[in-house]
């Protein structure tokens, strides 16, 4: 099972002990009631892989341990207890007490007596093991998000909800001659008389699991179907109540049928298999493909079958979109208000991975955030893009960073990193603004103006796999590639608090790119967080196999940086402006004696206006005798090429084929040949390298074209191709 340790909190020293967190693959546990004496008892095995450091395992659970087992071997009770992480109240974790290697698959048992859970007393319906005559137990589940410790902790050992893993749970009540009857979103086998095994999927994680245990004499249900419009999955509605309650089961079904099939045609498919289970009693929790509720909360509850337990949250300071977003849809989904940044800010994703409750602002401020990004992008692009986001990213849990990156990449609206980092994150306007910027050229001090090779920023590199590695490939077609930028904070006194760095790839190598026209929309993007002053950090992200273009394509790529009240001025070219950055990089392995054509775009963009410009060659310093030329295509059609692309050339000598005239630059380190642009013309040139005879294997020839104005001679465009030679 694949693991999601990029998800989980990072490596914490804890009371001495270095706190590690664990990716668990499976959960066995036995919950066993005895009626006789109305008690319970867990019993509770996972199968664990540590994580990427040495150290000492984290877990919770909020029962008395009896005993611990470390991969068969007695381990102290004392030796596996609770430690303060800094989350707050009842954010406690256990600490096992025994250091475990990186990578390496361990098995933790422990036994323990079923109580009341040592946790928070948040929210309406609390988790409950009571008896009655008969005897009779009643035993919920409980979960809350405004609680910490009250997910599947409560009663079995299990880790914070990054983590996804199978869960195997039998459940026995013993010396009762009552008949029971187990509510629950899992695959149940009936093991005998008040003995169930319950399943749970992969998928799963802390707080997806809906576990109720009443007599069934207490209890009244009812089921019905629905096939969705989307998936073309039959869904089986089980509906169930407390005897003489209150909510008519057949119209709530039918409600439940209006919510399903509405929900999915506003997101996406259904996650939950063929069945939802609502016990309509008491609260309002959501679970995988079930809820625990009142009737009035059920529309909101159902639609977080999609969004919170289709789709979840990485992390509880995560959780605050689950929940605005649900509202967001309770209320229409269709109000755009302009946010109000002289609004106090709102903190709804702390900074702190340890915090275990979901801010209180989530449905009210969290609301009203989308209300504000609906209105910078339009209620129904919204739309669009939250189910965009939920199709692409809903096998394993998501951040509120993910969540971002992909609302800006796909909108192109800039200013949604303002409202992430006032509304959401809850920071200041900073005053003084920070100053990112992402180098041009190794000689590049961090100056918005640049003279110098802007078009091969050593800040950014692209890498065939997720690596680490620093120096650039060529992307490689058919499977993801990872783009990098290396992103710096200027200013003398201020931390940029968050920022955003946006990845777009252009399929033509070019000059004369623009913010914001060539840089937003975008592939992809990746945020950061608390860039000190005079600091620099890496950030990346992933570019998908599908949008990888193929082989022998001559990409450019593009970032900007942008951060509150620091955002590229629109208008500017790269050389123009720090945020913005560029690697108009070409590699090639060649042979010597071999040549090859690199083809390039420039561009006019004044629409009615000619331009005269200069296409400059500088040559390897080593290699000034280095063969290229240019080709610039006719049209098979044009009788008059031939004279009007020579005068566009400058007059000089030319050589033609069927589709292009061949140029050739003129001896020396740098060579210009001049070329005239009509009124929005975008035309397609090509380098002709030819690699010496006498290059040796392994030698690196890199040669840059530039694009000059003919007049000032300033450089505005450049590209770079790197011969390697094998």
């Amino acid at each position: 099972m694949p693991t999601n340790f990029d998800l989980a909190p990072p490596v914490k020293t804890v009371d001495g002990l270095v706190a590690v967190p664990i990716d668990i693959q499976s959960i066995t546990a036995a919950l066993t009631f005895d009626g006789s004496t109305s008690s319970g008892s867990g019993d509770a095995t996972i199968e664990f892989v540590a994580g990427p450091s040495n150290g000492n395992p984290i877990f919770d659970l909020r029962q008395t341990i009896t005993a611990a087992w470390l991969d068969g071997v007695p381990v102290p009770v004392a030796a596996v207890a609770h430690h303060d992480f800094g989350g707050g109240a009842n954010a406690q974790l256990r600490v096992v007490e025994s250091v475990v290697a990186a990578g390496t698959t361990h098995t933790l048992r422990v036994t323990y007596t079923l109580g009341p859970p040592q946790a928070s007393s948040a929210g309406s319906y609390q988790p409950a093991m009571t008896w009655s005559a008969g005897p009779r137990l009643v035993f919920n589940f409980g979960f809350t998000d405004l609680g910490a410790g009250r997910y599947l902790e409560a009663w079995v050992p299990a880790n914070l909800i990054f983590d996804q893993f199978e869960l195997t749970l039998t459940v026995q009540i013993l010396n009762t001659a009552v008949a029971h009857t187990i509510i629950t979103n899992g695959s149940v086998t009936n093991l005998g008389a008040n003995h169930w095994s319950a399943a749970f999927p992969a998928r799963f994680t802390a707080l997806s699991t809906l576990l109720e245990v009443r007599a069934t004499d207490t209890l009244t249900g009812m089921t019905g179907t629905v096939t969705l419009p989307v998936s073309g999955i039959t869904v089986t509605i089980e509906a169930w109540k407390l005897t003489g309650g209150g909510a008519d089961l057949a119209t709530q079904i039918n409600n439940i049928r209006t919510f399903l099939t509405s929900n999915e045609n506003s997101t996406g498919t259904y996650l939950h298999g063929n069945r939802f289970v609502a016990f309509l009693h008491l609260g309002g929790m959501e679970y995988e493909g079930g809820t625990t509720t009142g009737t009035g909360a059920l529309r909101h509850e159902t639609f977080h079958s999609w969004w919170a337990r289709g789709l979840k949250p990485a992390s509880q300071p995560d959780a605050w979109w689950d929940e605005a977003w649900t509202v967001y849809n309770d209320n229409g989904a269709a109000t755009a208000t302009p946010l109000d940044f002289t609004d106090p800010p709102a903190e709804l994703c702390p900074r702190n991975p340890w915090v275990r409750i979901t801010a209180g602002g989530a449905y009210d401020d969290g609301n009203r955030f989308f209300e504000g990004a609906a209105s910078l992008i339009g209620a129904g692009t919204l739309k669009s893009l939250m189910s965009a986001f939920y199709n692409e990213r809903r096998n394993r849990p998501e951040t509120t960073a993910h969540l971002e990156e992909s609302l800006v990449a796909r909108s192109g609206n800039a200013q949604l990193v303002d409202a992430f980092h006032r509304f959401v994150y809850g920071f200041a306007t900073p005053s003084p603004a920070p100053d990112l910027w992402i180098r041009d050229d190794p000689a590049h001090g961090g100056s918005d103006a640049w003279g110098g090779v802007f078009w091969d920023s050593p800040d950014l590199w692209t890498r065939k796999s997720d690596d680490g590695g620093t120096t650039h490939q060529p992307p490689e077609f058919g499977q993801d590639n990872w783009f990098h930028a290396r992103v710096r904070n200027r200013s003398a006194s201020v931390t940029a608090r968050h920022f955003l760095v946006t990845f777009n790839v252009l399929p033509f190598a070019g000059t004369q790119f623009q913010y914001p026209g060539d840089f937003l929309p975008c592939i992809t993007a990746a945020a950061g967080f608390d860039l000190a002053p005079g600091a620099s950090t890496i950030l990346k992200a992933r570019w998908p196999a599908a949008l990888i273009p193929p082989e022998g394509t001559h990409v450019c790529l593009l970032a900007a940086v942008i951060t509150r009240s620091d955002h590229p001025v629109a208008g500017r070219h790269v050389w123009e402006h720090n945020n913005l950055a560029q690697k108009n990089l070409t590699i090639a392995d060649m042979v010597a004696g071999d040549a090859a054509i690199f083809p390039f775009v420039i561009r006019n963009r004044k629409v009615r206006a000619r331009k005269r410009i200069l296409i400059e060659i500088i040559r390897p310093g080593e290699r000034v005798e280095l063969e290229a030329s240019l080709l610039h295509p006719i049209a098979a059609d044009d009788p008059a090429a031939d004279e009007r692309i020579a005068a566009d050339c400058g007059g000089g000598a030319f050589l033609r084929s069927a589709k292009s005239l061949e140029v050739p630059f003129a001896a020396g380190r740098t060579a210009a040949i001049p070329l005239q642009l009509r009124g929005g013309d975008e035309i397609v040139l090509g380098l002709r390298l030819r690699v010496p005879a006498d290059a040796k294997r392994c030698d690196v020839l890199r040669t840059h074209v530039v694009q000059r104005e003919a007049r000032s001679k300033n450089i505005v465009g450049g590209v770079t191709v790197e011969v390697r030679v094998c």
